[in-house]
């Protein structure tokens, strides 16, 4: 990776958000759509009502001019997609369910993604609340490394958001589908191979009672990150895997049973997966990756439900070790 093209890539997002967030008096995310748009159209700015003035015009176009971001390699691009994306966050001060996914918990799904999946055929991954996509993004390119081929598809409520989606994964060249709208309303999505999410926490404002979720309480407001899950299970093919971010303290909680009776009747719990604590801010910050089955004529339920600790990523051989103990575990425990 060339670290001087992505910081160039990364200077030209910056500089020229800030430049068009000033004449528009917009969000920093809603001038980085316009000037991701702009580069897409091969460096021409779109001009409307006299805004931006011919000055900032020449001055964005100056930018786009001295650099052509499809010279760099899937990867470089998708390091200062990440970079743009951290910056949004602080710029805008995005409430936590909104802000991207972490690069290295990205990593580590992909990691599981790939050893749990053959990938002896084009996969359709989706993610039901897909935000700013990075959590896709950072799957999408370490299929792409690995040489395996993939189908995309987010879903997200949040226009700003999945707008944002739609100008990123095309600077990417990414084939994915986006659907603006809420999740837990019947989709029109294919049937899913693997189901991926670093799930919203809190409660869906609407009553879900009579609309058959298995997982709404029968009392007050219900939770939109158990909703999902169950949707999540709905839509995905049988013998499919999901792979999904929670708060370590979910499991913890009294109402964890309402989840867990659901996924066993449905699927199966194969494992849970506690990210490393030095990732967190704080204790109550902590997130784990629950990994669920939905069964099929080749699913089986682990006798021994998998429970680890991922390490750093930075400590190589330990992370090596703690793949090949999950591998291990996987074909002792039969699951396919």
């Amino acid at each position: 990776m060339d670290t001087t093209k992505v910081e160039t890539f990364y200077s030209a997002l910056l500089s020229s958000s800030k430049l068009i967030q000033e004449e528009l008096g917009s969000t920093f995310i809603e001038a980085l759509i316009e000037t991701g748009e702009n580069m897409i159209d091969g460096g021409v700015v779109h001009v409307e009502n006299g805004v931006p003035r011919s000055q900032v015009k020449d001055q964005l176009e100056t930018l786009y001019a001295d650099f052509d971001y499809n010279e760099l390699s899937l990867e470089e691009k998708k390091q200062a997609i990440q970079l743009i994306l951290i910056k949004a966050s602080k710029e805008d001060s995005l409430q936590p369910n909104h802000q991207p996914t972490p690069d290295g918990i990205g990593v580590l799904v992909s990691y599981l993604v790939e050893l749990f999946n053959a990938f002896d055929k084009p996969a359709h991954i989706a993610d039901l609340s897909v935000g700013s996509a990075n959590l896709l993004y950072t799957l999408y390119t370490s299929l792409k490394r690995s040489g395996k081929s993939a189908s995309f598809t987010g879903v997200d409520n949040d226009d700003l958001l999945i707008s944002l989606a739609s100008t990123l994964s095309a600077l990417l060249d990414m084939p994915i589908t986006l659907l603006h709208q809420d999740a837990l309303q019947p989709l029109l999505i294919d049937p899913v191979d693997i189901m991926v999410s670093d799930l919203p926490v809190g409660y869906y404002p609407l009553d879900i009672k009579d609309k058959g979720y298995s997982t709404a309480f029968e009392e007050g407001q219900s939770y939109s990150h158990f909703l999902l899950i169950e949707q999540g299970m709905h839509y995905l093919k049988e013998d499919g895997l999901a792979f999904y971010l929670l708060p370590t303290h979910t499991f913890e909680t009294e109402n964890v049973k309402v989840l867990l009776s659901y996924l066993q009747n449905a699927g199966h719990v194969q494992g849970i997966i506690h990210l490393p604590t030095e990732w967190f801010k704080n204790e109550q910050s902590k997130k784990s990756i629950l990994i669920t089955q939905k069964k099929g004529p080749k699913s089986v339920q682990a006798q021994e439900v998998l429970i680890a600790t991922a390490p750093s990523l930075v400590d190589k051989e330990k992370f090596s070790t703690f793949l090949s103990d999950i591998r291990q575990w996987k074909d002792e425990q039969g699951i396919k």
